[in-house]
């Protein structure tokens, strides 16, 4: 009995120092992952720098867009063909019932909010030179624009009339 005690504590003691040995191990390899994993992180920052042209941190400000710069409702190249219909080629061309929806769609516009919206976006004037061209000023040519951005859009998304064909 005595033996079979003493070969149970060698065999504790062997398996505690395999136990240390390879905890050992597994404190080089965590560490040697650490160090890899600093170094992909490093690279995918100057990747990201480099894609961006600035730290690719928080975003900054100039980088956000609102929500009235990520809608478009109404198509850039027939609001200018609306707008110009004398200027524009074949492609971006009006028919009668693409017409007839800006028509419809600008409809719900007061007069400014017309001359502003169609001088913005049909004919791309900057608010400074709408501002200019009809004696107002910058900030009320903005708020103009903006009501007319607001009500085409209520009026893209309810009118009838306004389903692409």
């Amino acid at each position: 009995m005595k033996r079979e005690l003493e070969k149970l504590i060698e065999a504790k003691r062997e398996a505690k120092e395999d136990y240390e040995e390879a905890e050992k191990e597994l404190a080089a390899i965590e560490s040697h992952i650490s160090v890899l994993n600093s170094m992909l992180s490093d690279v995918q920052l100057a990747i990201d720098w480099l894609r961006l042209g600035h730290n690719p941190g928080p975003r900054r400000g100039i980088h956000r867009l609102s929500i009235d710069q990520l809608t478009i409702p109404v198509d850039p190249l027939r609001m200018q063909s609306y707008a110009q219909p004398a200027a524009c080629g074949s492609p971006t061309t009006l028919t009668d019932s693409e017409r007839f929806q800006i028509d419809d769609a600008l409809s719900t516009l007061s007069k400014r909010e017309k001359e502003c919206y169609v001088l913005k976006h049909g004919m791309c004037f900057s608010l400074k030179q709408i501002a200019e061209e009809l004696s107002i000023s910058k900030s009320t040519v903005q708020e103009y624009v903006g009501n007319a951005e607001r009500k085409v859009k209520d009026s893209t998304e309810n009118s009838l009339f306004l389903i692409s064909s």
